[in-house]
């Protein structure tokens, strides 16, 4: 399509103050004039007019088209004349870049033409020169001019400078920074005196920019809503650089234009031309992460592409050239090299292609990599391995964990070697390999493999081991790996944090807490039993003494016994600071104890006994026939031991029938210990204000009942100490005497007959009535001193 060429004449109203634009020559068919016109008066103002001005704006209209302008001031009309160019179509039409029309000569004169003579083209050696005079502002200018093109598209470019020819220069800077299509459709004007009202991509501003209009120091304006490259002092935009930029940058300073292709922005064809005109060592002085962007471009190539030899050579060159200052930019680069190479070759020839790969910069993973690929199996050459270090395992175990074989028995044997190894901390060496085996290798489920199989077996040879490793240098390493590691391990972590600084804990304080911590508060089977009692309490296994009173804290006496750990707690048995419920608890299930000596169970058993026969679980023929082997095979009890017996048989004693008292020898037992007097006059008494058993009150009515207590304490005994007597003679005024109101006249007659049919009826007959009569004597009590 043709191009059309029209005058405008842009003016100030002086009436209404609005900016006027007349046509000078005709307006031809077909053109959008009445959009032209729009574009134009946006574009450039006729007050406060900037001087020349060349413009290009690509028309929102369904035939598309671009519209060319060149604006001068205008001597007649005190206004500006704007010359145009309209093509409809695409951008191609042009025959130049829109930017070539400008000409520095219109700044001079009236009468100039408007536009540069055709074949027109802007000096490369001038664009260098401009490079290389403003170099710190290049990059991120050309980055921003790629943002452009992005989707979405980057915020419009505010370029400030002190003249438009400065301004046409970044502009055909950009274009001979773009593929041809680019360049042809960039937008543009060098001078406006109102960027938020221009609709072109790149916007020229000067000196006298009302600040009122366009303010170059807000902060708002810069940062967010438009991208300001500031040539007159300003702070401009804060500068954003990529890949592209950079290197485009680079080859401009050098001297050299990038003759961008036809791929938008790609960085090979840009780092092929730099490798012909410059050293490798100069290109280095790119940013770190140019060097990265170009090796990942060569990797996808190499990866994507199918090169002929001379890409393959330039990619390789590539990979050699950045991996000398940095190897860790080209790993992935030089394994699809080496991959390509290897396909190429065939499984025939793959050794021979391995050690030709050696002149790629492959680091250690990236040959293990390799190597698991393309080398001999890894299951095979780890099994080779197994006995020599640690150190030598990592290749083929890489490789046997990449693919995936998680049930190999090659791979089951490193996990139980490895085991092992953490299970011996004193083999320093051993256990230091294993440990950095393990670093290096990364993979958290071979790490709780080797976990799970150490404490498989929880014996305290393992479980002590693992105690050791958490207080090694390696427990931080261990610390990392709590997560879905055995309980056992996480057990043993907190063991020995708690024993350290702030806690300080030791023994039971320990044990209590990693219940309360892992167990909800008991210790639920036998295995988690002897995995705490390892961690707590070595090297024996025998908690101190302080400490015994408290393992049935979180610990049943049942699950202790049936660990065959009752015999470490024989210290608490024998001598506690007190007997209470746990102990009588834990005496209970060590009754038929294989593990107790004769002695331990003889004690186990008199608790037992005296606590059931005082809560009417044991009958006392039963009690008193067991008692004295007991007695005799416990040997000398503590005194704590000694009370709770005797306070349990006292009680049993006085909690049964008389009647059934009579018929053995058990006042004859209490009799015989000052103790257990003092024990049984205070368990009557006690029976006897309780009430609810043959002591209770409305018991003593019958008087049978009161005839035989009345014998049981008033009868003389074999062995009997002297406060026996007045023992006796006191529960006789308080129990009995208290009955004689509620017996009567004829419930004591009845008692004095059941007492005349005794044997020795007639001596029993005297006491009572002289008993009795001392009782009236004192109102019913009588005073014992």
């Amino acid at each position: 399509m043709a191009i059309r060429e029209l005058s405008y004449v842009l003016c100030r109203d002086p009436g209404t103050g609005a900016d006027r634009l007349t046509p000078v020559t005709a307006v031809p068919d077909g053109v959008p004039g009445h959009l032209m016109e729009r574009v134009i008066a946006a574009t450039h103002r006729a007050e406060p007019a900037v001087g020349a001005a060349l413009s290009y704006t690509r028309l929102p209209h369904r035939d598309g088209g671009g519209l060319l302008c060149s604006a001068r001031p205008d001597e007649k009309s005190a206004g500006l004349r704007v010359d145009a160019q309209y093509a409809a179509g695409d951008d191609a039409t042009w025959p130049r870049l829109p930017v070539d029309a400008w000409r520095p000569a219109v700044l001079r004169g009236p009468d100039d033409e408007p536009f540069a003579e055709p074949g027109r083209r802007w000096d490369e050696p001038l664009l260098v020169r401009h490079v290389r005079e403003h170099a710190p502002r290049v990059a991120p200018f050309l980055a921003d001019v790629r943002r452009l093109f992005a989707d979405p598209a980057g915020r419009q470019i505010v370029v400030a400078e002190p003249d438009q020819e400065t301004v046409a220069r970044w502009i055909a800077l950009a274009c001979a920074s773009l593929p041809e299509a680019h360049a042809r459709s960039l937008t543009f004007t060098t001078a406006t005196a109102d960027p938020g009202g221009a609709p072109q991509q790149i916007l020229g501003i000067g000196p006298e920019t009302d600040p009122q209009v366009f303010d170059r120091y807000d902060a708002l304006t810069v940062t967010h809503h438009y991208r300001v490259h500031d040539g007159l002092g300003g702070p401009g935009s804060p500068p954003l650089t990529d890949a592209w930029a950079e290197l485009t940058t680079w080859l401009w300073r050098e001297g050299t234009p990038p003759r961008p292709d036809d791929e938008p922005f790609a960085l090979l064809p840009l780092a092929r031309r730099a490798l012909a005109v410059g050293s490798w060592d100069e290109l280095a002085a790119l940013r770190s992460d140019v060097l990265r962007e170009i090796a990942a471009a060569a990797t996808d190539a190499a990866e994507r592409d199918q090169p002929d030899a001379d890409d393959e050579e330039f990619l390789t060159e590539i990979c050699k050239r950045i991996g000398g200052h940095q190897p860790d930019a080209v790993q992935q680069l030089s394994l699809a090299l080496a991959r390509r190479r290897l396909k190429a070759a065939g499984r025939q020839d793959t050794d021979e292609v391995l050690k030709s790969c050696r002149d790629l910069p492959l680091d250690e993973a990236a040959w293990n990599t390799l190597h698991g690929e393309y080398g001999p199996p890894p299951e095979e050459e780890l099994r080779k391995l197994l006995r020599y270090p640690f150190g030598t395992w990592e290749k083929p175990l890489r490789g046997l964990l990449t693919s995936g074989v998680g049930g190999s028995p090659v791979l089951d044997a490193a996990v139980t070697q490895l085991a092992e190894a953490l299970s011996c901390p004193d083999k320093r060496r051993n256990c230091d390999e294993a440990v950095a085996l393990l670093i290096s290798l990364q993979d958290r489920g071979l790490v709780r493999r080797v976990l799970e199989r150490l404490v498989q077996d929880p014996s305290e040879r393992r479980i002590r081991g693992l105690r050791d490793l958490v207080r090694s240098v390696h427990g931080g390493w261990l610390r990392t790996h709590l997560d879905g590691a055995p309980l056992a391990v996480r057990l043993a972590v907190s063991a020995a944090d708690l024993s350290r600084d702030p806690y300080r804990r030791t023994g039971a304080e320990i044990w209590v807490e990693l219940a309360r911590r892992h167990l909800d508060g008991k210790v639920p089977d036998g295995a988690t039993l002897r995995i705490m009692w390892a961690l707590v309490w070595p090297p024996n296994g025998q908690p101190a003494h302080p400490d015994q009173s408290r393992v049935t804290e979180v610990c049943s006496p049942r699950l202790i016994v049936e660990e065959g750990l009752e015999v470490r707690l024989s210290h608490w048995l024998k001598r506690p600071d007190q007997v209470t419920p746990a102990l009588i608890e834990f005496a209970r299930e060590t009754v038929a104890s294989r593990k107790f000596n004769s002695q331990e169970l003889a004690v186990a058993r008199l608790l037992v006994l005296a606590h059931d026969f005082a809560h009417g679980r044991e009958r006392l023929a039963s009690a008193m026939e067991r008692l004295p082997a007991l007695e005799h095979d416990a040997g000398r009890l503590t005194d704590a031991l000694r009370d709770a017996v005797d306070r349990g048989i006292a009680h049993g004693i006085a909690r049964t029938d008389p009647e059934t008292v009579r018929d053995t020898r058990a006042l004859d037992y209490v009799a015989g210990s000052m103790k257990l007097i003092s024990q049984y006059q205070r368990a009557v008494t006690d029976a006897h204000r309780s009430g609810g058993g043959p002591l209770d009150p409305a018991s003593l009515r019958e008087p049978r009942r009161v005839a035989i207590l009345f014998t049981l304490w008033r009868e003389r005994r074999d062995g009997a100490r002297g406060a026996w007597k007045n023992a006796a003679d006191q529960l006789t005024d308080d129990v009995i005497g208290s009955a004689l109101a509620q017996l009567g006249e004829h419930g004591v007659n009845e008692v004095v007959t059941l007492l005349s049919q005794r044997q020795g009826g007639q001596k029993w007959v005297q006491a009572w009535n002289k008993w009795s009569h001392q009782m009236k004597g004192h109102g019913g009590a009588r005073e014992h001193g």
